[in-house]
């Protein structure tokens, strides 16, 4: 499992989860109505760091 953030247009965390795939984290947050201030979706890397998860689609 990755540890994912979910952050909004002025780059405030929104939320956080873990997933298994980065498709199944973006499409969690471009499907979730609850998450609409989402604007971009990070995950930790193997050494500590947050990258860039991939485009929103949806």
């Amino acid at each position: 499992m990755t540890t994912y953030r979910f952050l909004d247009g002025m780059g405030q965390v929104v939320t956080e989860a873990a997933f298994d795939a980065h498709a199944d984290a973006l499409a969690w947050a471009a499907g979730d109505d609850d998450l609409e201030e989402v604007q971009r979706v990070e995950y930790l890397g193997p050494e500590g760091d947050w990258r860039w998860a991939g485009p929103l689609l949806g």
